[in-house]
Formats: structure tokens, sequence, C-alpha cells
């Protein structure tokens, strides 16, 4: 039986095929990192639907700009960096249309889980841009500190300290609304 890591192309191996215009290799780049994009942009517009639109506009972009790829520099660094790009670009144009935590808060029954839940999420949604990226990479994507670091082009010092700015932010919202 093969090994699978042996006919396994690394990314950088990818990127050069893709810059010789190689569909196959941008097919295998696709099912790499969709899923993980996908989590990334839901977790940060709350919609699926606009997360797989922007992930495939993301994918459009590399393909029509696919000769302006750096196989020295890391890919899922670049993809993460211009999907936050698109998202940041989609939340101003749009919002004004996206619905708010807070009027499916109003809507919904008295069910104590689900008010945890909004209070949550509206506690992450407060966090800073930057906190909520580095937040969002390690606690619900499961990247470590020096992957965080790679993609968002920080020290992993700098990734350390936005973790616990994120932590001291949520402790204080969570202590005062629930303990104090």
């Amino acid at each position: 039986m093969p090994n699978s890591n042996i006919d396994t192309p690394t990314d950088k191996e990818l990127v050069k095929a893709i810059r010789e215009n190689d569909p196959a290799a941008f097919k295998e780049l696709y099912y790499r990192y969709f899923k993980s994009l996908i989590r990334f942009a839901w977790y940060r517009i709350h919609s699926m639907d606009t997360a797989r639109d922007l992930v495939q506009e993301l994918f459009s972009r590399i393909w029509i700009k696919r000769n302006w790829l750096n196989p020295d520099k890391s890919i899922k660094a670049y993809l993460y960096k211009s999907l936050n790009n698109l998202i940041i670009n989609h939340t101003k144009l749009h919002s004004s249309q996206v619905k708010s935590l807070e009027s499916i808060k109003e809507k919904s029954s008295n069910d104590n889980d689900l008010n945890i839940k909004i209070d949550i999420q509206n506690a992450l949604d407060r966090l800073p841009e930057k906190l909520k990226i580095v937040y969002t990479l390690n606690r619900f994507e499961g990247y470590k500190y020096s992957e965080i670091a790679e993609i968002c082009n920080v020290s992993i010092k700098a990734v350390e300290k936005r973790m616990s700015q994120a932590f001291n932010i949520l402790r204080k919202t969570f202590s005062k609304k629930y303990f104090g």
C-alpha cells in the first residue's frame, strides 16, 4: 500500500503547479482548505451561504491571479488573509442587511441555553478585530499559536498577547453578566 504522504503534494508544489495552469493542482488546493475557510468565514459572519460565496470568490480570484502567487510564501496564510479582507469588505457593504443576534434574542423564547449561546456570540462579536481573528483561529479552527502567527504575519508572542486580551475581555463580560 503506497504511503499517502509521498503522493500528497506540498502547498509549495501546488502553488507552482497552479502558476503553470494546472487545474488538478488548483482543485487539490481548493479541497485542502475549503472546509476550514468556510468555518472561519461562518464564525465571522454567521451565514453559511455568504461564507460559501466569499470562499468561492476567494478561489476565483486565486485562479484569475495565479501568476502572482509566490510558491515561497505560505499559501495558507495568504488564503486566510485574503478571506479576512473579503469578509471585512462584505461586512462594510452589507452591515445594514446582516441579521443581528439581538433581534434573534428578542424573538426567542425564554430558553436559557439559547440566551447563553447568544451572549457568547455577542461577546465574541464585540472583540476587537485582531483579537477575534486570533481567538477564532485557535478556539474554533484548532490552529496552534505558531500557525496563527504565520497566518496573521505576527510573532507568536503577539498571538499569545492577543489571546490573553481576548480571554480577559470575555472573562470580564461574563463575570459582570452572570456573577456580578
